[in-house]
Formats: structure tokens, C-alpha cells, sequence
């Protein structure tokens, strides 16, 4: 039997020694849904430590007794290439999105036997977003996740595979209409979380905020960008991820020039974000900066 038939198999004779039904156990499912505990204890996936922590919690019973003298560790190597998958932006450059579509199918080769649940609907969720940016043909995020999805409104506190979740809503929403009331309450929630000591949350909670301020850009809503640039701002200079600041300033640019009609902090707010892109050396990020300057003809 594999680890993952061998924890799972446990932790059904555990339930089940409890008078535990799935639905009891998974109480909420603001931590565990049923389908997750079933795939589990079926040795499809393979629980995180968080998810074992739980359940040991809820059967009170000791984590080691869930193992079942088995131990639960990824290589070293997965956690380099995810490292690159997270902070290799594209700015929506066809061969970058293309490099970065091919990592996600490298580790999933590599590493699918030995990922938690987690991991791998996160890189489930980085590949149908990656594929969406590409191709604009994915099926909708609410559909696919829907279970997930519906729990996101339950929530206080999202973990990084919540807020990869609402980016892929979010990016979607970009293209095509969208129901103001799920975004907003979505934009709200999001808003709420707070900047975490791990690195992948906070690349993905500044994503979260760019993706949903890119909804409101993209249907020419351009109010509530200054309170979700703001948010960005601190994120950045709170986690360093300087990179992403003349996207911001993009931002902020279309907020002058469109609702405030100021056309010289507009230009100040592309001066200064051209500036930034020069100086990180990347050409397609100064390339997209100059294109949206010239839509604004400032």
C-alpha cells in the first residue's frame, strides 16, 4: 500500500471507532469538506499536516496514531521550483505564460505521488488560471471549484489556496460580465486578511488584490481602484515585492485620470512607474506600462 492508502486507511478506522460519520467530522468544512476527507481516507490524496491536525483534534486521538508510523515530507526540489512558479511574473507575455505552464506540468510529473491535497489543488488552481490567461476557454471557477467556492463566503481568514481561488474568479470576471455583489463581497473579505510571515501567502494576497482591482479596470469602474491600490502599496512595502509596484502605479494612474481628472498626477504615477520598470531591467513590463500610457494619451 502506498503512504497515502496507508493514512488513510487509518484514519477511516479512526472515525469509524469514534461513531464518527464523514458530515460529523467535517462539522462546518471550514477545514475539511466531506469530499476532501473522502478522497482521503480512499488514498487518493494525501492529507496536509494542517488537515491530520484537525482530524487528530476532532477524534482526540495523538497525530502519530493517524500516521500509522508513516511520515509525510515533499523533496526540497519541489519547494525551488514552486519558489520560481510564484515569483516568475508574465505580465501576459506569451512565452512566459508558456514557461510558466510547462513548471506546473514539470512538478506535476515529478512530485504528483508525494503532494498533500493542498499542494496539488493549488497547482490545480495555478494551472486552470495560467490556461484561462492563455486560452480565455476555461470552464468558470465556480463551477469547477464549486465546493470551494461557496465556502470563501463562510470564511474570516483565507489560506493561500482561497486567495489563488479568487484570483481565478477575479481574472475571469475581467473578460466577461460579473455579478458586482459576489466581487464586492469578495473584494471585502479579501481586504480583511492580513500580511502573513510566509512568503507564498503574501504573493498571492498581493495578486488577489491586483486581480480584483483588474475586474473593476477592465469594465471601466475606476472608484474603488484607489482603496484597493492603497491596500497594495502597504502589502508591498510591508513584504518587499517591489516588482509588482509599477503595476500598482498603473493603477493609481487610471484612478487620477478618470475619476479625479488629474491629468499631471496621472502622468507623475506613469513617470514614476516607467522609471521602477527601467530599473528592474524588464522590457516587457516597461513595453506593457507604455502601451496603457498611450491608451490614456498622457
Amino acid at each position: 500500500m502506498s503512504v497515502k492508502e496507508i493514512i488513510g486507511k487509518k484514519i477511516r478506522e479512526e472515525r469509524e471507532k469514534k461513531g464518527f460519520s464523514r458530515e460529523s467530522l467535517c462539522g462546518g468544512e471550514e477545514e475539511l469538506t466531506v469530499r476532501q476527507l473522502a478522497r482521503i481516507e480512499l488514498g487518493q490524496s494525501l492529507p496536509s499536516l494542517i488537515k491530520l491536525e484537525y482530524i487528530a483534534q476532532v477524534l482526540d486521538i495523538d497525530l502519530a496514531t493517524l500516521l500509522a508510523g508513516e511520515s509525510i515530507s515533499i523533496p526540497d526540489e519541489y519547494f525551488t521550483m514552486k519558489y520560481q512558479l510564484f515569483k516568475f511574473p508574465t505580465y501576459g507575455d506569451e512565452e512566459r505564460l508558456a514557461k510558466k505552464i510547462q513548471m506546473v506540468e514539470d512538478i506535476y510529473e515529478k512530485y504528483f505521488d508525494y503532494l498533500p491535497e493542498e499542494e496539488l489543488y493549488m497547482l490545480e488552481l495555478l494551472d486552470n488560471t495560467l490556461d484561462y490567461v492563455s486560452t480565455k476557454k476555461t470552464v468558470a471557477a465556480e463551477e469547477i471549484f464549486e465546493d470551494f467556492f461557496k465556502q470563501l463566503f463562510l470564511k474570516n481568514k483565507y489560506s493561500i489556496n482561497d486567495l489563488l481561488l479568487i484570483s481565478y474568479y477575479a481574472i475571469q470576471c475581467q473578460n466577461k460580465d460579473y455579478e458586482e455583489g459576489i466581487i464586492q463581497a469578495l473584494e471585502v473579505k479579501v481586504l480583511e486578511q492580513e500580511i502573513s510571515g510566509d512568503e507564498y501567502y503574501n504573493v498571492e494576497l498581493l495578486g488577489t488584490v491586483m486581480a480584483i482591482a483588474g475586474v473593476y479596470l477592465d469594465h471601466a469602474e475606476y472608484f474603488p481602484i484607489k482603496k484597493l491600490a492603497d491596500r497594495m502599496h502597504v502589502i508591498i512595502e510591508a513584504t518587499q515585492q517591489y516588482s509588482l509596484k509599477p503595476l500598482v502605479l498603473v493603477y493609481e494612474a487610471k484612478y487620477y485620470l478618470c475619476v479625479e481628472q488629474n491629468v499631471d498626477k496621472a502622468k507623475e504615477c506613469y513617470e514614476w512607474a516607467l522609471l521602477l520598470a527601467r530599473s528592474f531591467g524588464d522590457s516587457i513590463l516597461e513595453a506593457n506600462i507604455r502601451m496603457e500610457r498611450e491608451i490614456d494619451s498622457i
